[in-house]
């Protein structure tokens, strides 16, 4: 099972600052073996993350830590089957 999340981001005065801590957090999530792909959106206007391995409570708390999360005006979650 995947789960797949769709964030939209908000305006980011700091953006630059943050980056480099999202990008590593992303790195500990592809060392824990549960992010699947990661897609960022045209214009840094969010991104679609496919989960695997976690259940939807598990995912919500990763998601919680990304360091962009505060700024995500809408989120939403997807629970996908991968056929092939």
């Amino acid at each position: 099972m995947n789960i797949i999340v769709n964030t939209t981001l908000g305006k980011v005065e700091n953006i630059q600052e943050l980056l480099p801590n999202e990008y590593a957090y992303v790195a500990t999530l592809q060392e824990e073996g549960v992010l699947e792909h990661l897609f960022v959106k045209e214009s840094a206007g969010g991104a679609m993350i496919v989960f695997k391995n976690l259940n939807l409570e598990e995912v919500k708390s990763r998601v919680a830590g990304f360091p962009l999360f505060p700024h995500f005006e809408q989120i939403e979650y997807t629970i996908a089957e991968k056929k092939f």
